[in-house]
């Protein structure tokens, strides 16, 4: 049986959402590789993430509000940036179908980021919390990985 896997990236205030996620989705036929397991620190971050690419089918970015930044004077919520670098990076790697975007809270991209496969995660977040994998969440993703 074919196993596929994944790269999984968030920031560390969505760490334990992460691993929910990974510990709830992990099955016989997916493994995910997550960036805490596979990141070192004070490394240089585009070797790593050259050595991951070639080790998975696609990655999933887990969104949260991690960050403030005043957009054209308005104050918004945005994600963090080493998740955007990465998500950049595997956009670049690979096809677009084989990154997803997982959304964790509200919070401000550009509308560029529109077109990009999002999976419902929660209009809640909090930062260290962590929330339940819905149903929805896990129909979603589901799509998603039949289509990788």
């Amino acid at each position: 049986m074919p196993v596929t896997k994944l790269f999984v990236a968030s920031s560390t205030a969505a760490k334990s959402q992460a691993k929910r996620f990974v510990e709830t989705m992990t099955n016989p036929t997916l493994e995910f590789l997550p960036w805490w397991e596979n990141i070192t620190p004070g490394q240089i971050l585009l070797n790593e993430l050259d050595a991951i690419k070639g080790k998975v089918d696609g990655a999933v970015f887990i969104f949260s509000p991690d960050l403030e930044a005043t957009i054209r004077k308005d104050k918004k919520e945005i994600p963090n940036l080493n998740v955007l670098f990465e998500f950049g990076y595997f956009f670049g790697a690979f096809d677009r179908a084989n990154i997803a975007m997982l959304k964790y809270g509200d919070f401000y991209l550009p509308s560029d980021f529109g077109g990009y496969q999002w999976i419902h995660g929660s209009t809640g977040f909090r930062r260290g919390g962590v929330q339940a994998i819905s149903q929805r969440t896990k129909n979603d993703f589901g799509r998603w990985l039949s289509n990788l």
